[in-house]
């Protein structure tokens, strides 16, 4: 008779073939789909839409299923500059009880003038950090590598505006609105009372953003640059829970290495900080666009710290290939970058062009970091949100 462990890898290289024989699927039979918005009998009709199922697996949330969906239209259909306005709606449940809903709109107004994009979401994640502690008993976590993973379930509602005005060419400022609760309880049992802690923190704040973009298409660009400063006050004065400051500075270069759009390398300078009374919610953590290979949440801090490259190749008709690499860090203070942890990322990924019109792409991204690997459904590319 198998064992339980044999049976568990068993099941889980079955839900991964199943989901990514799924997607295959997907990427075959949906673009007539998307492209149902552009009729003979109705030439000005302007709304397009992407969909795909997104099932995943990772060592942390298990297996995963969920669905996004995205809307581009223009908001004002004389208007030839401004790129396309978009909705996105997302949602996502896993076996280990995760759960997450998500709307993003996405304007961009008065040819270009004006760019606003509000995000909001709720959810419930089941995770864990790795605590450093070897002298903690085994019974709180699982003893690894000098440590333990300490498991915490996240309960949070959030809502995001980033309203930006074009003041020179290419250029954009505006401002932060940012709202945050988050109730966090830890998996670590009092013996005494048999209670678990918990902690809980709202994360309010204002702020400003500074936005260069040069790029030629702001959904698949081949050239131009993408540079964007945010700078946000979280206070006690607004409603949150304790002061700190978060920078958040990215750098993003688009290069048509055979001037032909065919080949594509962007590469790619990241930097989150965040500084003072910063709480657990508050911290950064790698993984995700920055860096992919990253999906246990293990190497988390105040600060991360990423630079990556991404080769990005068309391959056949709607069909194109990506490879990427990078290397960061995650540290509480700046002075710790020398010392903190190297943080290597390489990987590949598959694209579709959904919608040609808008330059839409539904991909699947592999990704392998040290001890650790992700398998991420996108739509849309990394780079430049």
């Amino acid at each position: 008779m198998p064992s339980t462990a044999t049976t568990y890898r068993f099941s889980r290289y079955v839900c991964l073939a199943c989901g990514f024989l799924l997607s295959l699927t997907v990427l075959v039979s949906i673009p007539s789909y998307a492209q149902m918005q552009r009729s003979p009998k109705d030439s000005t009709k302007k709304v397009t839409f992407a969909a795909i199922p997104m099932p995943n697996y990772n060592r942390s949330f298990g297996f995963m299923l969920g669905v996004m969906g995205s809307m581009y239209y223009k908001v004002a259909p004389k208007d030839t500059i401004s790129p396309s306005s978009s909705t996105m709606l997302m949602g996502m449940y896993s076996t280990s009880n995760t759960y997450m809903a998500l709307v993003v709109q996405q304007l961009y107004l008065r040819e270009d003038r004006w760019r606003l994009k509000l995000i909001g979401g709720t959810g419930e994640i089941f995770f864990q950090y790795f605590q450093g502690l070897p002298n903690l008993p085994p019974s709180i976590g699982e003893v690894h590598d000098g440590g333990v993973w300490v498991d915490f379930t996240t309960n949070t509602q959030f809502a995001v505006l980033d309203a930006k005005r074009r003041v020179l060419p290419n250029l954009y400022t505006g401002a932060l609105l940012n709202a945050q609760w988050a109730n966090t309880v830890y998996d670590i049992e009092n013996p005494i009372t048999g209670e678990l802690p918990s902690k809980s923190a709202r994360m309010m704040s204002l702020g400003y953003s500074l936005l260069y973009d040069s790029r030629d298409n702001v959904n698949y660009p081949t050239k131009g640059y993408f540079i964007q400063f945010k700078n946000s006050f979280i206070r006690e004065g607004l409603g949150a829970s304790s002061d700190y400051n978060q920078y958040e500075l990215a750098i993003n270069n688009f290069w048509d290495i055979k001037k032909n759009s065919n080949t594509i390398l962007v590469s790619r300078i990241y930097a989150n900080i965040a500084d003072g009374d910063v709480p657990f919610q508050g911290e950064n953590f790698i993984g995700r666009d920055d860096l992919r290979g990253y999906s246990q949440g293990k190497f988390r801090g105040a600060q991360v710290y990423a630079i990556q490259a991404e080769l990005r190749q068309h391959i056949y008709k709607r069909f194109a290939m990506i490879g990427f690499l990078g290397v960061g860090t995650a540290v509480d203070q700046m002075s710790e970058v020398s010392d903190g942890p190297l943080l290597p990322s390489v990987g590949a990924g598959v694209r579709y062009r959904m919608i040609p019109s808008e330059k839409i792409n539904i991909g699947l991204d592999v990704g392998v970091g040290r001890d650790d690997w992700s398998l991420a459904f996108r739509i849309g590319e990394t780079f430049g949100r």
